[in-house]
């Protein structure tokens, strides 16, 4: 989230990717049987040393770190069984007020409501029980206990949810579903900085894995 240099084109969106699974230890299986059959590869183009410790083991997956090839690979290896939802949340740095990035914790928070808000209400998806599991690193340690109270005061009073959120922070590494998603929104990301990827996005959606693109600020706005 930035107002910065926006000239540069790099700058000029933030992308937030959720994942939700449908068979979440299926899709673990998955994750571990692609790092295995390409961890050789993976180690060979983690050039800035974000994926293996330095005794050699492997750390996490990070999208930044993959060239084309693994990106496209990653997205035939993931993309076969209907394991998992894709939810894209796409901020345009440009078109965003100057005032509302002065507290990006805030707006982190408030970019998550109307997705949420998006899915349970527009969409007619009707959640009952959410944990939502964020990386650590994307939120400062002061602002983590208001995302699950924002969330429960404006959703579960407002929409079709039946219960609230419990939302967890974690360590990426820890977790392989945050490292999918990472990539994704690395692979989405890159395609609206380089065009790269829009055959294989447009699969995605026509397979039903993206289920929904949200974009802020909205074109009423």
């Amino acid at each position: 989230m930035t107002k910065k240099n926006l000239k540069n084109i790099k700058n000029r969106y933030f992308v937030i990717c959720v994942i939700m699974p449908k068979n979440k230890t299926r899709l673990k299986r998955v994750f571990k049987r692609f790092v295995s059959s390409n961890y050789e590869e993976l180690k060979r183009i983690d050039k800035d040393k974000k994926m293996f410790y330095d005794s050699g083991s492997f750390k996490e997956l990070k999208g930044s770190c993959f060239n084309s090839n693994m990106k496209r690979k990653f997205i035939n290896f993931f993309c076969q069984n209907e394991l998992f939802e894709i939810y894209y949340i796409v901020s345009d740095n440009k078109k965003v007020k100057d005032y509302f990035y002065k507290n990006t914790a805030r707006a982190f928070n408030y970019l998550l409501k109307l997705n949420f808000e998006h899915i349970t209400k527009y969409k007619k998806i009707s959640i009952k029980q959410n944990y939502l599991f964020i990386d650590e690193r994307n939120v400062k340690t002061e602002t983590r206990a208001t995302l699950r109270e924002y969330l429960n005061t404006e959703l579960v009073t407002a929409s079709d949810m039946q219960e609230g959120f419990f939302v967890l922070y974690c360590q990426s590494e820890d977790r392989e579903l945050i490292q999918i998603a990472d990539v994704f929104a690395n692979i989405y990301y890159s395609n609206l900085i380089n065009k790269k990827y829009g055959e294989e996005l447009n699969k995605l959606k026509k397979d039903k894995y993206i289920s929904c693109e949200f974009f802020f600020p909205m074109e009423n706005d």
